[in-house]
């Protein structure tokens, strides 16, 4: 398996943090999402993942994008160790709070969306941050 990633991507780590505990073999492809415009926009990525998102994961000749559905992949063919708890309770509440993250929290912090608030709306720095705060503040008082 091949994991694109970024350091500082947390859709990335959530991936690499499930294949470290289902202790899975897999090789790290970095992919700088700020050095030369985005190395993610490049050709060779883009023709792997259209949406140029990380992570991406390359497994048995197939692309899988987006970090919850690769989550499930791993789950479901790599049972143990488990990612979720066997109780369907505790596995509707854990997987609430992956996507609040997922849907609610981790869209409006995304480094394009703040891109755009500063470079396309003008959005001072401070501003920025303070609208990042609030929106990450309400997601995780949740």
């Amino acid at each position: 398996m091949n994991l694109y990633t970024y350091y500082r991507s947390s859709a990335a780590f959530r991936v690499r943090i499930a294949l470290e505990l289902k202790r899975l073999s897999y090789t790290s492809i970095p992919i700088h999402l700020l050095r030369e415009g985005g190395r993610q926009r490049s050709p060779e990525y883009a023709a792997r993942n259209p949406a140029q998102l990380i992570p991406a994961l390359d497994v048995d000749g197939a692309t899988l994008t987006q970090s919850l559905a690769i989550l499930e992949y791993l789950e479901e063919t790599h049972p143990r160790p488990a990612l979720l708890p066997a109780d369907g309770i505790g596995r509707a509440r854990v997987r609430a709070l992956a996507l609040s993250i997922a849907c609610d929290i981790h869209p409006l912090n995304n480094l394009r969306v703040l891109r755009y608030l500063g470079s396309t709306l003008a959005i001072e720095e401070d501003r920025r941050n303070a609208w990042y705060r609030h929106w990450i503040d309400i997601g995780f008082a949740a």
